[in-house]
């Protein structure tokens, strides 16, 4: 248990993703920060009852002149069983690592447990082959 009452809970998936396009959409020399902007697609391997499938999101990276990046992320999930979810998460980087937090929305009856589900994904740039490979976990609140 972290202090002020957060644990993580149970792993629910590896995620696998890779970017299809980034483009820098402004660039602030006086503070020193790039907006860039990106989509990518991602395999998930669920564990347990949370579903596998292919996702694809698009959002906006800040990238700050410390190091630091910090991005807000919408996507979707379309799971091998042809349910649909909605996420939006947002995540800092440095050094080519990264934490997320997300959270999951469905209109999906079996997948109604995941709606305000919240996770923490950690993980890393791997440069040799240009994808994030991350491991989610429930966020108990």
């Amino acid at each position: 248990m972290v202090n002020g009452g957060l644990s993580i809970g149970r792993k629910l998936f590896e995620e696998i993703d890779k970017p299809t396009e980034s483009k820098i959409v402004f660039e602030n020399k006086k503070e020193g920060v790039i907006e860039r902007e990106s989509t990518w697609t991602g395999d998930i391997k669920g564990c347990d009852s949370f579903p596998s499938g292919r996702a694809s999101g698009s959002g906006r990276s800040f990238i700050h002149n410390n190091g630091i990046t910090i991005s807000h992320w919408q996507g979707v999930l379309n799971t091998e069983d042809h349910h649909e979810l909605t996420f939006k998460g947002r995540d800092v980087n440095k050094n080519g690592k990264f934490v997320v937090l997300r959270t999951h929305f469905t209109e999906s009856e079996t997948l109604g447990w995941m709606n305000g589900l919240v996770c923490i994904l950690s993980g890393e740039f791997d440069t040799s082959i240009g994808v994030f490979n991350s491991t989610g976990y429930e966020l108990m609140l």
